[in-house]
């Protein structure tokens, strides 16, 4: 069970930190993080005295089985229709906005209709409370984990040469579905031969032949909560190449999950793998960010960069997935979740890395 008047107390708690009086909610996982209600539409507004919710009609049944936290008022077509008498009745005179997600269109709505309210940009103010999981909602995500780790190992089973990455996506998403996963976190990635050496590769026609590494990123939801999941294997046999490239980002995911802990920052977990693959000549092979936060979205603070300015703190849950990719050869990325706890830190999957894999 989520605690959401927690959590609506805390953002109203971090509403002294800002300008504002009152705070408009329109970012839907921030939504879903205050009251539990997933949908497409919904606002929450957070003042002194509590929260309520907003939806239009189409939600009243599931904002009524699913809204904790705060009262819920349905407006027939949009939200300024009443959301000035709600602010009037709250006494909101500077109402926050969430300046990363709001639309011009719909700023433009809220002055058109809420003077004399005046509008306040915040940033980050739900965001910030997200980043720390409460133990709930690790073991939802520890669930999603289960998924996608299971639904790897099915997969093996099923590579051989003459698939193609596009089939492989779609059995590895719909075996996903079928194992329970609400969703899939975010469109699965297979790339193989060269194909595997582009970082964020669309799943193609080209098949799997004999030689190939394949890379794997995929992620299931659970009860909202996202995983986040990269293995690499090849279409044996492999070479001695593959092997030792293999164990290299081996050894640098492992040297990077040893500093995954509290008060370690973003930067030096990064630079702690980073200086594995540079020490062995791949360092210009490596372009991007170590890893990122995860929950309710796949990508979510903190986060473990060359330039992150984030420090590591109990209940971040974070991926740490080192890679190389060679241009015209193919490319390694391992990748799992970690848990940051009050001593050390916790791999919250399983899924099988401990050498090459050949299929």
């Amino acid at each position: 069970m989520m605690d959401c008047e927690g959590r609506i107390a805390r953002v109203r708690e971090r509403l002294q930190d800002t300008e504002a009086d009152g705070l408009l909610v329109t970012e839907l996982s921030n939504v879903r993080y205050l009251t539990g209600f997933s949908g497409t539409n919904g606002q929450v507004l957070v003042g002194s005295g509590g929260a309520v919710f907003f939806t239009d009609p189409r939600y009243e049944a599931r904002a009524g089985a699913l809204v904790e936290g705060g009262g819920v008022v349905i407006y027939p077509t949009r939200l300024t229709d009443v959301l000035g008498e709600r602010l009037e009745a709250a006494g909101v005179k500077r109402l926050g906005f969430e300046a990363k997600t709001m639309t011009v269109a719909q700023l433009d709505d809220l002055k058109g209709r809420l003077d004399p309210t005046e509008l306040v940009a915040t940033t980050d103010v739900v965001e910030n409370l997200r980043r720390f999981k409460e133990p709930a909602e690790v073991e939802l995500i520890r669930e999603a984990v289960r998924i996608s780790d299971e639904a790897f190992a099915w997969m093996l089973e099923r590579l051989v040469p003459g698939a193609s990455e596009r089939d492989i996506a779609l059995q590895l998403e719909v075996h996903m579905r079928e194992a329970g996963a609400d969703s899939i976190s975010f469109e699965p990635i297979v790339g193989s031969g060269e194909l595997s050496a582009h970082i964020h590769h669309t799943p193609s026609e080209r098949t799997l032949v004999k030689g190939d590494l394949v890379l794997f990123d995929f992620g299931s939801k659970w009860r909202g909560y996202c995983s986040d999941l990269t293995r690499t294997v090849v279409i044996g046999p492999a070479s001695d190449e593959q092997r030792e490239l293999y164990d290299l980002v081996l050894a640098a995911q492992g040297r990077g999950i040893e500093r995954a802990r509290s008060g370690e920052s973003g930067s030096d977990v990064d630079a702690a793998a980073r200086r594995v693959i540079e020490a062995a000549g791949h360092g210009d092979d490596f372009g991007h960010g170590l890893g990122h936060g995860v929950g309710l979205d796949i990508h979510e603070a903190p986060r473990l960069h060359r330039i992150s300015e984030d420090t590591l703190a109990p209940g971040d849950v974070v991926t740490v997935e080192p890679g190389i990719y060679i241009k015209g050869r193919g490319g390694i990325r391992i990748e799992d979740i970690v848990w940051v706890r009050d001593e050390g830190s916790e791999v919250l999957g399983s899924a099988f890395k401990n050498e090459l894999v050949e299929v």
